[in-house]
């Protein structure tokens, strides 16, 4: 049996047809990052995507794909027909936070797995219903947190808590912001689509005091934050910080983000009892500094380089799990989806962040 008929093949189907899921769609299926993970024997077809307004609108955004390798899918102009279509296995869903619960659990009511990107859903109780649904009918759910599956995450991830290079970690301080200025049409800063920098922003620094520090400790911690909302938008955050307290870990995390400036060079800082790690960026990291506490001088750490611009990490998770017939990845539990909505539900209901009854309710 040859390499290509052992390898399991995942057939995607997308909804969302914006400028990132083009971008999510031209990593995930060129040929060299289809090639890069041989020993997974997995691959990827995309099958079809759909556009609910118009097909035009799906015609149009195959000029943004590059269908010499991803191919050319079917396309449809209603989520019903496309639900129904039998050779799609898994659906990517990249519209506007307020539409992924009820695209979500759509497509589990017909059979489909998902991926659904960041933030999952607007609330912990939609996220909760999600997986209540996938687990009867016995469907892979992910959250595309894609920082987590990332070789350099695993590589930083390895250092700090197996080969414990800097000591028992007692801080972390992990920043995402952008210099955004207000634009009206930004789905941002808009209340109706879920925008807001604790959804678009910190969802990938808080996955630092996640991965080093709430995934470790066994017990709750004390959460404190604070909010500055849009004096434009009512009750949209446009900075916001989460600080964790572990009690039994005897340590701190915080988690930042803003619309009213750039991160600075080395965005996130994990601290041990033996040194630190400075990492470039929370959402992609490229490069780490190790500053050893007996040491004067750093050391730069040689990090495994991304393939591609690096999404392609979580589909081949979504395909090898689906494969091996788990309902989520090893790398990141649906529990630790449900955490973390939880904590932000608590951070929006403390500093007045609100969204339309519309978009919060089951």
């Amino acid at each position: 049996m040859s390499d290509q008929q052992r390898r399991f093949v995942l057939r995607w189907g997308v909804v969302g047809l914006g400028a990132f899921s083009a971008k999510w769609i031209n990593d995930v299926f060129s040929n060299y990052q289809r090639d890069a993970i041989n020993g997974a024997a997995v691959t990827h077809e995309l099958k079809a995507i759909v556009s609910s307004t118009s097909l035009s609108k799906a015609k149009k955004f195959l000029d943004l794909i590059d269908t010499s390798i991803a191919g050319t899918p079917k396309l449809y102009d209603s989520y019903d027909e496309f639900l129904h279509d039998d050779e799609i296995d898994i659906v990517y869903i990249a519209a506007p936070n307020s539409f992924h619960y009820p695209l979500a659990q759509a497509a589990l009511q017909a059979g489909k797995h998902i991926l659904v990107e960041k933030t999952f859903t607007i609330n912990h109780e939609q996220a909760y219903e999600l997986q209540k649904l996938a687990a009867d009918r016995q469907l892979f759910v992910l959250h595309g947190v894609w920082t987590r599956f990332l070789p350099t995450t695993k590589y930083i991830e390895k250092l700090v808590l197996e080969n414990g290079v800097i000591g028992q970690v007692t801080r972390v301080q992990a920043d995402l912001s952008h210099d955004c200025p207000f634009v009206a049409e930004n789905r941002l800063f808009n209340p109706e689509l879920g925008g807001g920098v604790l959804f678009d922003n910190i969802i990938y620094s808080f996955t630092w005091v996640d991965l080093l520090l709430l995934s470790q400790s066994k017990s709750a911690p004390r959460i404190n934050s604070w909010s500055i909302l849009s004096k434009i938008v009512p009750n949209i955050d446009i900075s916001s910080s989460i600080t964790l307290v572990f009690d039994d870990l005897e340590a701190t995390g915080t988690a930042t983000g803003s619309f009213l400036q750039e991160s600075p060079k080395y965005s996130v800082l994990i601290e041990g009892k033996r040194g630190s790690i400075s990492i470039d960026r929370a959402s992609r990291p490229t490069k780490a500094v190790i500053t050893r506490a007996d040491s004067s001088e750093d050391s730069i750490v040689e990090l495994p380089l991304i393939d591609g611009l690096g999404y392609y990490y979580e589909a081949n998770a979504a395909a090898v799990s689906i494969r091996d017939k788990l309902l989520e990845p090893a790398e990141y539990s649906f529990a630790q989806t449900i955490r973390t909505l939880e904590i932000f539900d608590q951070v929006k209901t403390k500093n007045g962040i609100t969204y339309p009854t519309s978009i919060e309710r089951i």
